[in-house]
């Protein structure tokens, strides 16, 4: 459909022409004070793991701690892995002169550095550390008084057992039975060598220099390959310096910040995205590994790998609106460059046409997938790939970038489909059926929503791209005619069905079912009986939230919020953060192990109640709760390549400006205008035209940016942190925020 077919001849007044100036609302974000009412607080010693500060340059990074009487730094790093699973690594710890009695720390996100105070019967230090990104060390600096002038390190190396056996308690087999660690001590240096049965070893070098200490991990084929990587890497650092070090992250994360920014008057949400910001720049670089589950901050798990079948899509989903496009290169490129492997997954007599990846893999994203031969649940997962080349197409349609779509994505994107193709059934009802697949935690059906809904996408995607890109693909008829008699989504009077023949039977914490409303938009709310559909399905599914996990409460939100209900979208949210079986003290999140992906869904599900963009049409404020009295955002990136900020006060949307970075045709929607007028502009004067929908059509050339308000004599106000209630709880368990927490 046209972009063109919802516009009505109504033109809205240009009230200000040109200046520069007029274009863009003053912003008045003071980031370090602003990011310091987020910062994590400890008025005493974070204890373990859901407590910890944590630091990481997207590949090496630690948890900080105190156990066993010391203060420690348990370090990791993502890419090391051995038969396709984590390992853990080790804990430097500090090593003082008396006894610890208590300290402080606090996580300065605006620096990502961490800080605090230790106190023995003997004297204090005082210790600060950040994991420096080139060369890749923990920076650690400690300084001691009073007894404790000649405080140091110490390394504690971790046993090297395969994580899924230890928590699973199954005996190991001979080949798990790795050597122990060669630690070795000089005077200004110690080193850890752990070799890995069958090939393959990780070293750590750790060097004193004054009172300045750098950790690394280095990791090959060989002990002496491992150790050269570390020691070169510790080597560096001791040329450069501290304050060198120190300047080049800082300069990375101070321009990393201000790529987007958001602010509403909920000091534990605010605090909670803010966090999740932080979390993915730590975790992710475009250059580093794919974030598994643990990603820097390995723990003991059942999960030492990649989940495909929501994990690696919700961890990457708020990456997009928040305008950090480069960090979810990290999963991308790695898709491209492990190819082959995808290829190599399916069965051979498909792998002309077809690339899949099952439930689970390694960093080298071996898996198969044979539905012919299936004998577990988790081969007959088809999906799992066309799940992550949606946030794939994301990351191409956020940019309008064509080269990537065309070499990148639809390549892929055909092959995941055609695996599909391959086993698609003509029923006796002339129409297209899938066999029996896994509806990922739900049931092996047939004409499964969660599949169906897939190649749905799937279909219309590839079909738009071969326009787009005026590709005369051989298999486009074939795709016509497949998407034309699919199978319609099995449904009942409780809302769309597992599959066909399988009704919806309990609560179940997995949202597979309905990936046709969230995140797909295959069924949106702007028809009456899709919104009755999705409303219905959600009753039906959030019947007993007991059956929940922390995913399914931010799920929930964001479908809550493509209907507009942003008071049940926060109440699903306050759910989440008030679970505290699952929901730790620092933001981390566990169910039976560690899983880093529920917390950074919610901060999509954040930015859903605040910029939607289904339905070829950008939502301002779609879904703000009634108590967010004020909001604002800026540079939050949406499809078609537009840049968006918006400021609402007193309960009504102030001004919005679109900035277009491809020149694609622009549709608004502002719940509370009932009409808008160009308060300013960039570039050439903008058409703006009234929908019958009471939607707003923007032409804007590349470059050119524009600013609507709904009357022409309303101040604009500026683009500035809302203002937070001043008394109230804690926003974290045992934590504190904000500069009223004394600086350790």
């Amino acid at each position: 459909m046209s972009a063109r077919r919802w516009v009505t001849a109504v033109s809205l007044t240009l009230v200000c022409p040109v200046a520069l100036a007029q274009s863009r609302p003053a912003a008045r974000i003071d980031w370090p004070t602003f990011l310091a009412r987020q910062d994590l607080v400890w008025e005493r010693l974070p204890t373990g793991w859901g407590e910890s500060a944590f630091i990481g340059n997207g590949r090496l990074g630690a948890t900080i701690d105190a156990r066993d009487g010391a203060l420690g730094w348990t370090i990791n790093r993502t890419d090391v892995v051995h038969d396709q699973s984590r390992y853990p690594i080790g804990r430097v710890v500090l090593k003082t002169a008396g006894t610890a009695r208590g300290g402080t720390a606090r996580l300065t996100l605006w620096d990502a550095e961490a800080s605090g105070t230790l106190t023995t019967d003997r004297g204090a230090v005082r210790w600060r550390s950040f994991t420096a990104a080139r060369p890749s060390v923990i920076v650690i600096v400690l300084e001691g008084t009073g007894g404790e002038n000649g405080v140091g390190l110490d390394w504690l190396p971790a046993e090297a057992r395969p994580p899924r056996k230890v928590y699973r308690k199954d005996p190991f087999a001979p080949e798990d039975l790795h050597p122990p660690p060669v630690v070795t001590h000089a005077t200004h240096e110690m080193t850890s060598v752990q070799s890995f049965i069958g090939g393959g070893a990780h070293a750590e070098s750790i060097v004193s220099t004054a009172r300045s200490f750098y950790v690394s991990i280095g990791e090959g084929t060989s002990d002496r390959e491992a150790l050269a990587e570390a020691r070169a890497a510790t080597r560096e650092a001791t040329r450069l310096g501290v304050a060198r070090l120190e300047a080049a992250h800082r300069a990375w994360w101070h321009a990393y910040y201000p790529e987007s920014f958001l602010t509403f008057p909920d000091a534990r949400l605010e605090a909670y995205y803010w966090i999740q910001i932080y979390k993915l720049g730590s975790a992710m670089r475009a250059d580093g590994p794919i974030l598994d589950l643990n990603g820097p901050w390995f723990k003991a798990t059942p999960w030492p790998g990649i989940w495909w079948n929501l994990n690696i899509q919700l961890t990457y989903s708020p990456l997009f609106r928040a305008n950090r496009l480069d960090l979810a290169e990290s999963l991308f490129r790695n898709l491209d460059r492990h190819r082959q492997a995808l290829i190599d997954n399916v069965p051979e007599r498909l792998r002309a046409d077809a690339a899949a990846i099952g439930r689970s893999s390694g960093p080298d994203l071996v898996r198969p997938v044979d539905l012919a031969t299936a004998q577990s649940d988790a081969a007959h997962e088809m999906g799992d790939l066309p799940w992550t080349l949606y946030y794939y197409w994301l990351f191409s349609r956020y940019q309008m970038d064509d080269r990537i779509l065309r070499e990148r994505v639809y390549p892929l994107l055909k092959r995941a489909i055609g695996n599909y193709l391959a086993c698609l059934e003509r029923g006796d009802d002339g129409r297209w059926h899938l066999p029996p697949t896994e509806s990922p935690e739900l049931a092996t059906v047939p004409d499964a929503n969660y599949d169906l809904a897939l190649l749905t996408w799937g279909l219309e995607t590839l079909i738009a791209s071969a326009e787009r890109l005026q590709l005369e693909d051989p298999l486009l008829p074939r795709w016509r005619d497949v998407l034309a008699n699919l199978t319609l989504f099995p449904t009942d009077s409780s809302g769309l069905m597992v599959g066909r023949g399988r009704p919806w039977k309990e609560s179940h914490r997995h949202y597979s079912h309905l990936l046709a409303i969230y995140p797909l938009h295959l069924i949106t709310p702007d028809r009456p009986d899709a919104r009755s559909l999705i409303e219905a399905s959600l009753r039906t599914w959030e019947r007993d939230a007991a059956l929940f996990r922390g995913y399914s409460f931010t799920g929930g939100a964001s479908m809550h919020a493509l209907l507009g209900q942003g008071d049940t979208a926060l109440a699903r949210l306050d759910s989440y953060l008030d679970a505290p079986r699952y929901m730790q003290p620092n933001t981390f999140y566990a169910e039976a192990g560690p899983v880093i992906e529920t917390p950074l869904s919610a901060a999509t599900s954040i930015q859903d109640m605040l910029l939607q963009d289904w339905g070829g049409a950008l939502r301002v404020f779609p879904a703000v709760p009634t108590a967010w009295t004020d909001a604002a955002f800026d540079r939050l990136r949406a499809d078609g390549a537009f840049l968006v900020s918006a400021v609402r006060r007193d309960r009504r949307t102030a001004w919005v400006r679109i900035e277009s970075l491809a020149g694609e045709p622009c549709r608004l929607v502002v719940p509370d205008w009932d009409s808008a007028v160009v308060r300013g502009h960039l570039g050439p004067a903008p058409t703006v035209t009234k929908g019958p929908a009471g939607d707003y059509m923007i032409e804007l050339p590349k470059g050119a940016s524009v600013v609507l308000a709904p009357d022409a004599t309303t101040p604009l106000p500026d683009l500035r942190p809302v203002t937070l209630p001043v008394s109230g709880p804690n926003p974290f368990p045992m934590l504190k925020h904000g500069p009223g927490a004394s600086q350790p």
